[in-house]
């Protein structure tokens, strides 16, 4: 495949291009689910196929095209692309310079995940629901699925470098949904890493199938959030949500740019660089070097290296996630932001691991330091501005806090806030970050769903609450 994809790039340059990258995936995936001790579905997906970028003075193109047995074409697939680029050739576009790499990059995992027979993680799956669904009476419905994927990329450029990377990863979730004479809840835990199948070993999803169904039944019979504007203690869960949507996304250089706009795409903080917007207290950064959790990797789909990103450092807006583009644009190096969903799109500046950084304090010292207050625990759902100025995100659950203790279990409960005032009021930054695996963040039109890494500590605040509607 080596030989035939650089007889390709140096079509694309014979051809009029002044650039041609390539991006050769190959994968397969498996997927399977259960509802209330039935199976759902299950299923194998296997593709194979080819991303061909090229620049020719302004404007890209591209053109991606499946492989399936003979089927090897590129050299078609590149002159597409190089027409497409001819076409689009209004602006000049420049590239930040990059070094020439080859390397192969194999990923580390214990299980194979492909190696397990879909059989055998579906009866799992119809297990555990049955097991959920047998807990109490009250739980209504149960739900498992498990996903696990295994793929070759090969990154090439016309510039010469040649990257071959290998990984798996391997996504389970379990929930609950129960009612009670006033409430129906729903309660879920879902892990995902860049790691085999001792993801679901080492978690033993049968072993939680009872607390799963008893968080949500004691969910459903929980007194409603009040809505009252607090101090507040956020859990780790709940602080990778809010850092993903309303510190992450704006991050992205061609949101700052204006470049990209869909699904809530500009960034408010867009002329604040090297300014003070937060408090002190807040550093926050993107890792793709924390390898085995979601949005790790050692280049991107660029062929560019990746390293660590400070987003911003002590309250202070810094640095954002770059491709070379934009990283010429603003006169800087790229850090490996590009990245696809598949060789059929091309790349887009995506979140890698994105996270607040540890502080020095116990989540029982900031607890013990609260007269009152909301202890906010998990993520649900985010709806933010266009901007990503005001945010709303509602939470698994939440307590009171009286007294520096935790007293009254509450339900529905939503954090409302606009980001630099709520990011400024953080007066307590915990010791223990965590990070969580999310398999479907969405960006671009026609919509990208990536595998991203979002975490954080125990952080608090002041901030409004809201309960159910």
């Amino acid at each position: 495949m080596k030989e035939v994809l650089l007889r390709a790039l140096d079509h694309g340059k014979k051809f009029g291009a002044r650039y041609v990258d390539i991006r050769y995936e190959d994968g397969i995936s498996t997927g399977v689910s259960s509802t209330d001790g039935k199976i759902h579905e299950s299923g194998v997906s296997v593709e194979k196929g080819i991303g061909v970028r090229a620049l020719v003075s302004g404007g890209w193109g591209f053109c991606a095209m499946p492989i399936s047995g003979e089927n090897i074409n590129i050299l078609k697939a590149v002159e597409n692309a190089v027409k497409l680029a001819k076409a689009n050739d209004k602006t000049k576009i420049r590239l930040a310079e990059v070094k020439i790499i080859e390397d192969t990059v194999n990923y580390q995992f214990k299980k194979d995940p492909m190696e397990i027979p879909l059989e055998e993680k579906a009866e799992l799956c119809r297990e555990v629901t049955k097991r959920i669904s047998e807990t109490d009476k009250s739980v209504k419905k149960s739900s498992m699925g498990i996903v696990t994927a295994k793929a070759q990329k090969i990154f090439c450029s016309s510039e010469g470098t040649f990257i071959e990377q290998k990984k798996v990863f391997t996504y389970f979730s379990l929930g609950a949904v129960a009612r009670s004479l006033n409430a129906t809840e729903y309660y879920s835990w879902e892990e995902g890493y860049t790691k085999g199948y001792e993801v679901v070993d080492d978690y033993d999803p049968l072993s939680h199938a009872e607390e799963i169904a008893k968080k949500a039944v004691s969910l459903a019979n929980a007194k409603p959030c009040p809505t009252i504007k607090t101090p507040v203690l956020l859990d780790p869960n709940f602080v990778a949500l809010i850092t993903h949507e309303v510190l992450g996304h704006p991050s992205e250089a061609d949101r700052v740019l204006g470049k990209e706009a869909a699904w809530a795409g500009r960034a408010w903080w867009k002329d604040e660089q090297n300014k003070k917007i937060f408090s002190d207290k807040l550093t926050v950064v993107s890792d793709p070097t924390m390898f085995g959790n979601f949005g790790s990797y050692k280049y991107d789909d660029e062929g560019v290296p990746t390293r660590k990103i400070v987003h911003v450092q002590n309250g202070v807006l810094k640095e954002f996630l770059h491709s070379r583009e934009t990283a010429e644009t603003f006169d800087t190096e790229p850090n490996g932001g590009m990245r696809a969903t598949a060789y059929v799109f091309a790349p887009l500046i995506r979140m890698p691991i994105t996270y607040i950084e540890k502080g020095d304090a116990t989540f029982e010292e900031m607890l013990a330091d609260m007269k009152d207050g909301v202890y906010v625990k998990g993520h649900k759902i985010p709806s933010v501005d266009s901007r990503r100025y005001n945010f709303q995100i509602s939470a698994k659950e939440a307590y009171m806090i009286k007294n520096g203790e935790l007293t009254e279990h509450l339900r529905g409960p939503t954090l409302t806030g606009v980001t630099p005032e709520f990011f400024s009021s953080i007066d307590a930054v915990g010791k223990d970050v965590q990070i969580f695996g999310v398999p479907n963040c969405g960006k671009g039109d026609p919509m990208q769903t990536l595998q991203v890494g979002n975490g954080g500590p125990h952080i608090r605040g002041v901030g409004m609450v809201t309960g159910p509607k």
